[in-house]
């Protein structure tokens, strides 16, 4: 299960932790690595990570790409509203 509240946290991690090229890189390369090994779960949290890190929130066709995992995505309360 994906929880969205986790990938918030990790992309605010990512933030204080390293300069902007760094985060960046390490997200693609995990990113990388869990696409080559068949971790789509993985793929769409580090994607999702990307997203919080980039600024938030997920353009409408995204969203929608997105509700393919719907089952697996444990939404933040605050995205209900």
């Amino acid at each position: 299960m994906i929880r969205t509240a986790d990938t918030k946290i990790v992309a605010h991690e990512l933030h204080t932790r390293y300069d902007h090229i760094r985060a960046v890189t390490l997200i693609g390369r995990t990113l990388q690595k869990a696409l080559f090994a068949g971790r789509s779960d993985e793929v769409v949290f580090w994607a999702l990570v990307h997203a919080h890190y980039r600024g938030g929130d997920l353009c409408a066709a995204t969203e929608e790409q997105l509700n393919f995992f719907a089952p697996f995505i444990i939404r933040d309360p605050s995205e209900n509203n």
